[in-house]
């Protein structure tokens, strides 16, 4: 196979001409036109995944999204070109908006050295910063797909076809066939019915492309609905699950219960976050048999190609299995220490291994803000050969504006950041925390054989200890495991997500632990208002959490009704208040909330839409208010 190219490219005008149009002549916007990636389409270049492309511009000069050039270096075919226009001056990278917390913006120095080294070190930028073609011109446009399996996906297809192991489980870098081995494998599944899930069904077309037959495809929470109705229905089936690191654990577990035998497929050093962490959660809840496979060799370019070797470099993919794990030792002595932004950026391939292997969503996204993000704060645990564990902070509150503070506290402004005091403002009416100092835990890691020995809390001691703030808070998707951990840090529990996180499948909690005095009182009142509005819930986590019913309106109500009627505050943040309103009122007048505290299923489409229904719920609260001489 040609090698791929990468052209950096620095000048004004569209750069057309760097692309050879199949062995001879230049290329002309009109003729054979590249794939053209830039700020407008970056969000949607996950819809590339399966497909190939021959030439491919990148337009980075004002945003580089790296999410979007892995996608885009994923579909370069072997001989193909991708033209990487980028601006050489000093500039705020606009894709830093999305995680930096300054909404203009910031220049990102530090990642910006690391991409130049390595276009250089890739020999892709000369020390002229001049434009040259590595590997030779464009040939033929390859076939799209090998249409029938290479001895090594063979060999893997017969294995787990004889496989005794209820689940098996295939992992490889992009590229190696993974999904059309799926799809061959289908088609050897004799006698039995075969089913298909995948995060996305678009992303499956290349599997559906490689089954002489078509296969049956389910969406994972249609599946996970049959199979709570009558899980003995797929006893007897296969199931093959596509891209299941991007399922929540919670799904994919319930997904893999009960039919016969399941194939689950994952990209490993994938840049959507899901690498080897994801395979050692995984496996430590799986109750049924299982045999790993994984396929090694490329299919779409080159053995050692170069583009590959680049942006495995430069998102840190390799990290997470370079990174060294040590044996337990408790005689080991070990510092915890706050280290600065520039002493991590030393240590960001150590440091971001550790969290790729404790938490396998870590992604791009993450590895940007380690590099340039403002207001963050480390601590490390280290000994003298190795690094054991880490926190990652993100400074918060200090708010000087109590007109900005009053419009998050009604839902008119989300400024960018600021996570859990803003939270805190909007959803339990607690201004204050905007104005107070805080540190919230962004992630807490520990290395594998050093977890349950009391390291995550001797971090979370050392952080209490040396800092100064009001209070330090914590958002994290729910588990019994992690909420007993929190808790025995000396954190309360202060509000539960009305719905569980994408990412997680879990409900997103918030715990809060003070530090100073005024930090004291804002927690107090924040876990005095969860205890006195969460029993007026219909959430499904009441039961595990239940407090004594106060049925008194209070000033602190009106001002949560008002937000709620005449601006932008949530239903599920506002029903406690609602409820003690209602109770003591005449809700004749009050249809739609009569049912919805009744817990009767309407269709919102009959009334116009969610949007409308919610609406006239907010005039029904305003009414109810000037009946009782509130407003």
């Amino acid at each position: 196979m040609r090698e791929r190219q990468l052209i950096p490219y620095f000048d004004k005008e569209k750069p057309f001409f760097l692309f050879q149009n199949r062995g001879s002549g230049l290329m002309c916007p009109s003729e054979n036109t590249p794939l053209i990636l830039n700020s407008q389409n970056f969000l949607h270049a996950r819809n590339l995944l399966g497909q190939e492309f021959e030439h491919i511009l990148f337009d980075a000069r004002t945003t580089l999204n790296l999410d979007a050039l892995a996608i885009a270096i994923g579909t370069l075919k072997a001989g193909g070109t991708l033209v990487l226009w980028l601006d050489s001056k000093d500039h705020i990278d606009l894709d830093s908006r999305r995680w930096s917390g300054v909404e203009k913006g910031i220049i990102t120095p530090n990642f910006n050295r690391h991409f130049y080294r390595l276009l250089q070190s890739f020999l892709f930028l000369s020390e002229h910063s001049t434009p040259s073609f590595i590997g030779g011109r464009i040939g033929p446009p390859l076939r799209n797909h090998h249409q029938s399996p290479t001895i090594e996906q063979q060999n893997i297809i017969q294995k787990i076809l004889t496989s005794p192991a209820d689940v098996a489980i295939l992992t490889a870098k992009r590229g190696r066939g993974k999904s059309a081995l799926l799809g061959m494998l289908s088609d050897e599944i004799k006698h039995k019915k075969c089913w298909l899930t995948a995060p996305n069904k678009s992303a499956v077309k290349t599997l559906q492309d490689f089954a002489k037959q078509p296969i049956i495809f389910i969406a994972p929470d249609d599946l996970c609905q049959q199979i709570q109705q009558d899980p003995t229905q797929y006893q007897q089936d296969w199931l093959l699950i596509d891209e299941a690191a991007m399922l929540p654990l919670p799904v994919l577990h319930q997904l893999v219960s009960t039919f016969e035998r399941i194939v689950i497929s994952t990209t490993m050093h994938s840049y959507e976050g899901t690498g080897r962490g994801f395979l050692l959660k995984f496996l430590a809840n799986l109750h049924r048999t299982f045999q790993q496979f994984e396929l090694i060799e490329p299919l779409r370019w080159a053995k050692g190609d170069k583009l590959e070797k680049f942006i495995e470099a430069l998102l840190l993919l390799e990290a997470e299995d370079n990174f060294i794990q040590p044996e337990y030792d408790p005689q080991t002595a070990m510092q915890i220490r706050q280290i600065s932004q520039s002493e991590i950026v030393k240590k960001i391939v150590d440091f971001y291994g550790l969290l790729s292997l404790a938490h396998y969503r870590t992604t791009p996204l993450d590895l940007r803000r380690l590099f340039d993000a403002p207001q963050q704060r480390f601590y490390l645990a280290e000994n003298e050969e190795y690094l054991l564990g880490g926190l990652w902070l993100m400074q918060e509150g200090g708010f000087q504006s109590m007109a900005l503070i009053e419009k998050i506290c009604r839902g008119e402004r989300r400024p960018q950041g600021n996570l859990v005091v803003q939270s805190l403002a909007f959803q339990a009416n607690l201004p204050q925390a905007c104005q107070l100092h805080s540190l919230r835990i962004s992630r807490i890691a520990v290395q594998p054989k050093w977890q349950q020995h009391g390291l995550g809390q001797q971090l979370i001691q050392t952080l209490i200890e040396q800092n100064d703030v009001d209070f330090i808070s914590v958002s994290f998707g729910y588990t019994e495991a992690l909420f007993h951990f929190w808790r025995k840090c000396g954190f309360v529990l202060v509000q539960i997500s009305s719905y569980k996180e994408a990412s997680s499948g879990c409900y997103s909690m918030i715990m809060l632990r003070p530090i100073s005095v005024a930090g004291e009182c804002v927690v107090k009142k924040a876990q005095v208002y969860f205890q006195r509005n969460f029993p007026f819930s219909f959430h499904p986590l009441k039961k595990k959490f239940t407090f004594p019913l106060d049925c008194q309106l209070t000033d602190d109500d009106i001002h949560i009704l008002k937000n709620f009627a005449f601006f932008h505050r949530t239903l599920f943040s506002s029903i406690g208040a609602i409820r003690r309103l209602m109770a003591i009122s005449d809700v004749q007048h009050c249809p739609l909330l009569m049912d919805y505290c009744q817990r009767k299923e309407k269709d919102v489409q009959l009334m116009g839409g969610k949007k409308n229904w919610l609406k006239q719920c907010r005039l029904e609260v305003a009414h109810l208010l000037t009946q009782n001489n509130i407003v």
